[in-house]
């Protein structure tokens, strides 16, 4: 939940409810502030620059908020670009097609910025019935400049997606999947991740492995780099960072860091804390540390 439905559910309230309402949005700001820079883009680049000091690389990825238009997301999106190509840090933006309604003249608008900035725009992975129109602009793209996309493992449509990835030169990045395919999805959606990485495997174009699953991103860029394909480790701002990033760093491999700005949450919800122990841990950390959860992180990574 954004910051923006707890206030909206705060009108109307009585005293009371509106005193523990507003605890509980301040706890979920507080929360939230783990997992992501900040609302604006000035904040993104302050921590992309914080990373780059690290010897990090970064990824941006704006998150709209509920009922925000296509074209203010796009807004928000093209000055990313134009703030990037004034920088010296190897960064990409990422983008959700479905908060600019699929809408191929904004997406053409953020190729052409991303072909000016030189800097690589990459779709991010949706809900499976979207993947279709994500690749209808993918195909007809001028391919100006450099493009991506994301492979869900637990999706059943992946692997053949991945060998589409990899004809088209496109960049990558492998995810194990929020959503379940239709009929469900996979049993096992690790081994999917890694039916994904031996469909690119051998390509040119950069594949990200982007799982905090240290045994799973080992095996992956175990197999990418044996092949010589070109690899790093992406890894989402706010979560566990030191285990992966050891990983990643023993095998030589490049650690990039997803830094989500604007008014994304937490990446657990209260079902999350009673089905998995470890997001109540998560929860006592983010209160505890907020912000200064990611940089502590990475300094006892000895990075």
């Amino acid at each position: 939940m954004g910051t923006h439905e707890v206030e909206e559910g705060l009108r109307g309230a009585s005293p009371p409810q509106r005193v523990g309402s507003t605890w509980l949005a301040a706890l979920r700001r507080r929360g939230a502030s783990a997992y992501r820079a900040g609302s604006s883009i000035d904040e993104a680049l302050d921590a992309c620059r914080r990373l780059a000091a690290h010897g990090v690389a970064s990824t941006i990825g704006y998150a709209a908020r509920a009922g925000e238009s296509a074209r203010h997301v796009a807004d928000r999106q093209l000055a990313a670009f134009s703030r990037l190509a004034a920088e010296e840090l190897d960064c990409y933006v990422s983008v959700k097609l479905s908060a600019l309604g699929f809408d191929a003249a904004l997406f053409a608008e953020l190729e052409a910025a991303a072909a000016r900035s030189a800097r690589r725009l990459h779709l991010d992975a949706l809900a499976p019935d979207a993947v279709d129109a994500i690749w209808s602009l993918l195909e007809r793209s001028p391919r100006h400049g450099a493009l991506g996309t994301t492979l869900p493992g637990r999706w059943q449509r992946s692997a053949a997606d991945a060998s589409r990835v990899a004809e088209l030169g496109l960049a990558a990045r492998v995810v194990k999947g929020q959503w379940a395919c239709e009929p469900p999805g996979r049993a096992d959606p690790a081994r999917g991740f890694l039916q994904v990485i031996d469909r690119l495997g051998g390509s040119t174009a950069p594949v990200a492995v982007a799982t905090h699953d240290v045994g799973l991103l080992t095996e992956s860029l175990r197999r990418l780099t044996a092949c010589g394909t070109p690899c790093e480790a992406e890894l989402f701002y706010g979560l566990p960072f030191r285990a992966p990033a050891l990983a990643a760093r023993r095998l030589g491999v490049p650690i990039r860091v997803y830094v989500p700005y604007g008014d994304g949450g937490a990446p657990y919800d209260v079902a999350d804390l009673v089905r998995k122990p470890i997001a109540a841990a998560w929860l006592a950390q983010d209160l505890l540390l907020g912000k200064e959860k990611m940089w502590r992180s990475i300094r006892r990574s000895k990075l």
